[in-house]
């Protein structure tokens, strides 16, 4: 990642136009939310009578859908609890099914903000690791702690290299 970040910015700051060349940035940014989704699960509820994997649901039931569990199936991603950015290629996202992969949501109620979010993440990725290398400290517990959204119980103690 930081060979892309100083191929493609030099000594400039990212900007909304290096997104796209900041590729292996997105896939680092894709898979640290495939392992800790913003949030870990979301409830719809049926609207009509319906069958789903041979069950029925009836009109009115909470339908809770979890990204966190989803996005650790092995069925889906390999060795899923391996941080591995390079999985993210074009062949491995056409075979994924719809849905298997859904850190905002999907379909008609997905997260309004993913395409700013998307975009947020890759420059300030960009933008941190020109400058850095990020470590997480050793011995320091990673925990999550789930609420409406996912996040580190003890928080996420990093230590910080200039580059």
């Amino acid at each position: 990642m930081h060979a892309e970040v100083d191929a493609v910015l030099g000594s400039h700051a990212p900007t909304y136009e290096d997104v796209p060349r900041l590729e292996y940035t997105t896939k680092v940014l894709t898979e640290s939310m495939r392992i800790y989704p913003p949030a870990w699960v979301l409830v719809r509820q049926a609207v009509n009578d319906s069958v789903i994997g041979g069950y029925l649901v009836p009109k009115g039931a909470d339908l809770v859908l979890s990204q966190y569990v989803t996005h650790h199936d092995p069925r889906l991603f390999p060795e899923p609890e391996r941080f591995d950015p390079d999985r993210w290629t074009p062949e491995m996202r056409r075979a994924l099914p719809k849905f298997a992969y859904f850190p905002f949501g999907g379909g008609a109620r997905s997260c309004v903000g993913e395409p700013f979010a998307w975009m947020e993440g890759v420059l300030l990725l960009a933008a941190i690791s020109s400058r850095w290398r990020m470590h997480h400290v050793k011995g320091r517990k990673v925990e999550m702690m789930p609420r409406i959204t996912l996040r580190p119980k003890y928080g996420m103690k990093m230590r910080l290299t200039r580059r």
